[in-house]
């Protein structure tokens, strides 16, 4: 069994990956093993003085879910089964952190996200995703 970890921020290219992992995995022979995360920034300043806890951290899971709604309708129209994870941190950190501890085979992520800030050819997650991975990463266009 193949364990992928696929990342998405809900940007143009990250569901190029999706569509892409859902094809491999709908053709493939051997069964797959879908992790699709999903990393949200933490939100900065003095945030919590004026919002509490629970709030923020529901702030977190919707904003997640919104997120992934785009690559669990494309998996779930492929017939590829998955589960969906959400965390809060710095992305490339937590990434390649929760596809070590789950053993994966592999990171599946595109080339560009949504931050405003990145090099010309290739994000600054996906640059330090690669940087920081024991596994293969796949970088889709």
């Amino acid at each position: 069994m193949q364990k992928i970890l696929l990342a998405v921020d809900g940007s143009e290219t990250s569901l190029r990956a999706v569509a892409h992992v859902a094809k491999r995995a709908a053709a493939a022979k051997e069964d797959y093993q879908i992790l699709l995360v999903n990393v949200q920034y933490p939100l900065h300043g003095s945030v919590s003085t004026f919002i509490d806890g629970g709030q923020i951290k529901q702030y977190h899971h919707e904003e997640g879910m919104k997120t992934l709604a785009a690559a669990q309708e494309n998996l779930t129209a492929a017939g590829v089964p998955y589960t969906h994870h959400l965390f809060v941190g710095e992305p490339a950190e937590v990434v390649t952190r929760f596809a070590r501890e789950q053993g994966c085979d592999e990171i599946v992520i595109g080339t560009r996200g949504l931050s405003g800030i990145g090099s010309l050819l290739m994000g600054s997650v996906a640059t330090k995703v690669i940087h920081l991975a024991d596994m293969p990463v796949l970088l889709v266009k």
